[in-house]
């Protein structure tokens, strides 16, 4: 009985042990984002999240959240309200953009299946063009990301602070 009672009282300061331990570290980015379109106007210092299979972007404002975006593949929650990714471009981009483009734009990834693509030793650039529905101009050249459509009068800057 007296066995029974160590191995139990050791599973549980082991439990409670456990619990104390560090949780996974996600690995962030110290950003300046300027976000402006006819839906969404924010300029600010943040934080861009990278998750596994998601990236979470926190705008600040006076020491306080401003804007929070959870994107993940096909879906885009702010707070508790999530939409699907087509659902949020129509919103607050362009519904003539690919479901993914967000999700891309945070990642600093090739946009539109890389139409117009040009590398550098930089990065790259691109330009895309449909008569009407957008004129992109997209380019992540060291560390700093910068989309802007002028049809649609969308911009998004984002800056990665350098340590």
């Amino acid at each position: 009985m007296k066995n029974i009672f160590s191995i139990l009282a050791f599973a549980i300061f082991g439990a409670m042990l456990g619990g104390c331990s560090q949780s996974k570290v996600i690995p962030q980015e110290g950003i300046f984002v300027v976000w402006k379109s006819p839906a969404m106007k924010y300029a600010d210092q943040g934080f861009l999240y990278h998750e596994k299979g998601r990236l979470r972007l926190e705008v600040y404002a006076s020491g306080q959240p401003a804007l929070k975006l959870t994107v993940t593949p096909g879906q885009v929650c702010s707070g508790a309200l999530c939409m699907r990714a087509k659902a949020f471009n129509r919103r607050y981009l362009s519904a003539d953009y690919p479901e993914d483009t967000l999700q891309r734009i945070l990642a600093g990834e090739p946009i539109f299946s890389g139409e117009g693509r040009s590398e550098s030793q930089a990065g790259f650039t691109q330009k895309i063009e449909k008569r009407g529905d957008y004129a992109i101009d997209y380019s992540v050249l060291n560390g700093s990301i910068v989309f802007r459509d002028t049809i649609n009068h969308i911009v998004i800057k984002i800056q990665k602070e350098s340590l």
